[in-house]
């Protein structure tokens, strides 16, 4: 095992393998002299590239991964490995292009029906933050629209070939008629059992304009955009997949938006009782990638103690690579702890109670009972798990 020294001492230090440290050395547009210069080193590891590359494909960063050793030092990795990055570097700029065509295609559809859309993440992100399109792993477009025009900018989907694959309240997910090109129609920027109340007429008011492939659309502005990853990334710590790439968009925005307007953020986010996950965010940005944050901003996240606590979490789960028997419950004191207030934390304990009722196939497994007498599995579930529990 290699020791990844971090930047900050906030953090605890992590034992990672080589292969992650790699990872984490090319999670960025802009190789500097320092990440350079250990990248080299690392190369010079017994290296695991199938490792390597499947978690690079597993945490959304394939195409920096390329970008950075092709560049950096392509002598350090072996031909065949470097040729099977690049092969898919390519495939992932080809789809990317395609997927842009796409979403530039339904967004001057939907204006000319007059429903005003905010496409996020995904392309935009990629053009914006990353400056290229390739170097931004993506499978799917992101469009946010007004609660009153989902259904009217459903049915416009549809009438194109798309069909309705699935609904969550917040965001509906349809598929093309080929099946290749995934949509996910927003109506609000969370789900509804970790809500954060950022309403579509708010972000209308600060949108940008950003080309994408040569043709000017709308974007969010830097400082929502910024908010909104570092919510993400609190929404989605725990989880295995492209939890990374997160962290690189929100270090990669501080680095292209410098002239950010903080003291807006800040306000922005305490209006939204989401300081904490904000600043989860930053220090992670900061204390992995070396985000360079203002200096009073910088003191107000390194001075918040349960921030530390959440993000050493993250990192454990991040660098982890053994199985976490208590995961679960680590999520749960996660999500409650990443919430500012009580009343805040009611929906994700609403959710888990829920959870805890609804009936299972198991459940009616336990006790066959005619359609009429369903209701009654909300009694028995309880019962059925209490006495699971005591048996255990």
């Amino acid at each position: 095992m290699t020791t990844l020294t971090p930047i900050s001492a906030n953090l605890p230090i992590v034992d990672i393998c080589p292969e992650v440290e790699i990872l984490v050395c090319c999670a960025r547009t802009c190789m500097d002299s320092k990440n350079a210069e250990r990248l080299k080193i690392l190369l010079h590891e017994n290296i695991d590239w199938e490792y390597l590359i499947q978690t690079a494909n597993l945490q959304g960063l394939m195409p920096l991964l390329y970008w950075n050793l092709n560049t950096t030092c392509p002598e350090g990795v072996p031909k065949a490995t470097l040729a099977q990055l690049r092969a898919s570097f390519e495939a992932n700029a080809g789809w990317s292009l395609t997927l842009t065509g796409e979403l530039l295609r339904l967004l001057e559809l939907f204006a000319t029906h007059e429903i005003p859309a905010i496409p996020f993440k995904g392309a935009v992100l990629a053009a914006s933050a990353y400056g290229n399109l390739a170097l931004r792993q993506f499978c799917d477009l992101d469009i946010l629209v007004r609660q009153q025009d989902v259904l009217a900018a459903k049915d416009l989907l549809i009438s194109q070939g798309y069909r309705l694959d699935d609904e969550w309240g917040w965001e509906c997910n349809l598929i093309s008629q080929d099946g290749r090109i995934s949509v996910d129609l927003h109506q609000a920027i969370t789900p509804n059992d970790f809500p954060v109340s950022i309403y579509f007429d708010d972000l209308w008011k600060g949108v940008k304009s950003v080309s994408l492939a040569g043709i000017n659309v709308l974007s969010l502005s830097p400082e929502d955009l910024l908010l909104i990853l570092c919510i993400n990334i609190a929404r989605d710590s725990w989880q295995d997949r492209e939890r990374l790439v997160q962290i690189c968009d929100v270090a990669e925005v501080i680095r292209v938006y410098q002239e950010m307007n903080w003291e807006q953020i800040i306000k922005r986010a305490s209006q939204l009782n989401s300081l904490r996950m904000l600043f989860l965010g930053l220090l992670l940005a900061h204390d992995l990638l070396g985000a360079n944050l203002p200096e009073e901003v910088l003191k107000r996240v390194q001075a918040e103690q349960i921030v530390k606590s959440l993000a050493s979490l993250v990192c454990k789960w991040l660098f982890c690579q053994a199985e976490n028997p208590t995961r679960g419950r680590e999520k749960k004191l996660f999500y409650f702890q990443v919430r500012e207030r009580f009343q805040d934390r009611v929906p994700y304990l609403a959710h888990l109670v829920h959870l805890l009722i609804a009936p299972s196939e198991t459940d009616r497994a336990f006790l066959p009972l005619p359609t009429s007498l369903s209701f009654l599995y909300y009694l028995i579930r309880p019962i059925r798990v209490v006495i699971k529990l005591m048996l255990r």
